[in-house]
């Protein structure tokens, strides 16, 4: 059973700071890109090619009405179909203001946010 309600939301993120699971930071060269399908006041759905985060926690800019918000989201499920990859993403720190947002996006008019944004920085 769900906890929040789910909406569609098309964005595309890099990561290039992730955290293992001893909590030690890893600054990445090459950036992880993940590309956002559904988004909750909980978590957000993303689909990879790359076959697995290896990373306890991802911290990335996320993009809503061209607007930056810092992320930090834990990695919580995997599933694949052998070509692309989905994680269930759990928002664990987020700016206040992303939170509003969403809760209004989604408990208001429960319309869809479709917002392709590129995070071109680290």
């Amino acid at each position: 059973m769900r906890i929040h309600k789910r909406i569609s939301f098309r964005s595309k993120i890099d990561v290039y700071r992730i955290y293992d699971a001893k909590g030690q930071l890893n600054v990445l060269e090459e950036p992880i890109h993940l590309e956002v399908f559904d988004i909750s006041l909980g978590g957000l759905g993303v689909l990879s090619k790359r076959f697995q985060l290896n990373a306890s926690m991802l911290e990335f800019t996320l993009y809503v009405q061209e607007i930056p918000y810092r992320v930090i989201a834990k990695v919580v499920w995997h599933e694949t179909n052998e070509i692309f990859h989905r994680y269930g993403l759990e928002i664990i720190g987020h700016n206040n203001m992303l939170f509003r947002y969403l809760k209004e996006m989604i408990n208001g008019q429960g319309s869809t946010i479709d917002t392709y944004a590129l995070n071109m920085n680290p």
